[in-house]
């Protein structure tokens, strides 16, 4: 049963980290549709804005010009979000296979449980982090479309999530998963640890007697 929580804590520790990274990285958060006729496709996310024609087979992309620019609070909170739960979310991965009984990090089982609780931490804030940047995000797609389709602007483009949004929440919630796991793995290496050793009696050490003429 060890091996298996470790396992498991080991793939979504992993799975978290690279579903957090790319969801940043690809930055496809946002696809939308123009018009009834779809001629191009908009892909949005929190870095820039990529057009794909379907003519010419070409990606025309506008990355944001400053980073410091003034922009949406929601933007600004997914990105603060995203980028400290990937950095929360390898420092959690790193103190797991420390904490991991297999891997021979430290030979103590304080040590490896301290690890283990510190990835536990580590794991539930990059989740709470992936889930809040996500949430908001969600919410001022939502209500930005709902105030452009209030305008009944003709040949308004439809929207929908991107995958790179996917990615996030996969991340998240991969993240979360492994704080459980972690947990769980950690609670059983202080019981192993604490487990009473069987206590040769003291008359038993002196079992023979040797007598000297």
């Amino acid at each position: 049963m060890g091996l298996t929580a470790s396992l498991l804590s080991i793939f979504l520790g992993a799975f978290s980290f690279v579903c957090t990274v790319g969801a940043i990285c690809t930055d496809c958060w946002q696809v939308n549709s123009k018009g009834s006729v779809v001629l191009s496709m908009r892909c949005r996310g929190l870095w820039g804005e990529c057009v794909w024609d379907k003519f010419v087979k070409i990606w025309t992309c506008d990355v944001f010009s400053s980073y410091l620019n003034p922009h949406p609070g929601a933007i600004v909170i997914a990105r603060a979000s995203l980028i400290t739960s990937a950095i929360a979310g390898g420092a959690a991965f790193i103190c797991l296979l420390s904490g991991c009984p297999y891997f021979r990090c430290f030979q103590e089982a304080t040590a490896k449980w301290r690890c283990l609780c510190l990835s536990t931490g580590c794991y539930l804030f990059a989740g709470f982090l992936s889930c809040i940047g996500v949430i908001r995000y969600c919410l001022y797609v939502f209500f930005q479309h709902q105030y452009e389709v209030s305008l009944s602007i003709p040949g308004f483009p439809s929207f929908e999530y991107g995958y790179s949004l996917w990615m996030a929440v996969a991340g998240g919630l991969a993240a979360i998963a492994a704080a459980v796991t972690s947990y769980y793995e950690g609670v059983l290496l202080k019981t192993f640890s604490m487990s009473p050793a069987k206590e040769v009696p003291a008359g038993d050490a002196a079992g023979t007697t040797w007598t000297y003429v």
